[in-house]
């Protein structure tokens, strides 16, 4: 099944599902991990996923990129890798 990412209200987004299921997204600890699913990484050096800094970058930084990224790919399709399981 794929996912469709959608802007949400007031800085979320939504995860819609091809069946319709819908999942808000409005944690901003959250965007790392969904933004992962669309193809971000957060480090080239790969000893962190978004939400613990490493030796490279700060949590708040990785944040506001994951962010940035779910804004620029607004509309992407993904195969859902089980949020609706």
């Amino acid at each position: 099944m794929t996912l469709t990412l959608q802007n949400g209200d007031f800085g979320a987004y939504l995860l819609i599902a091809e069946d319709g299921q819908e999942l808000l997204v409005q944690t901003d600890w959250d965007f790392p991990g969904i933004a992962s699913t669309f193809g971000w990484s957060p480090c080239a050096c790969g000893a962190t996923d978004g939400t613990v800094a490493c030796a490279h970058k700060l949590v708040g930084v990785m944040i506001a990129e994951a962010q940035a990224f779910l804004d620029d790919h607004i509309g992407d399709q993904v195969e859902d890798p089980g949020y609706f399981d």
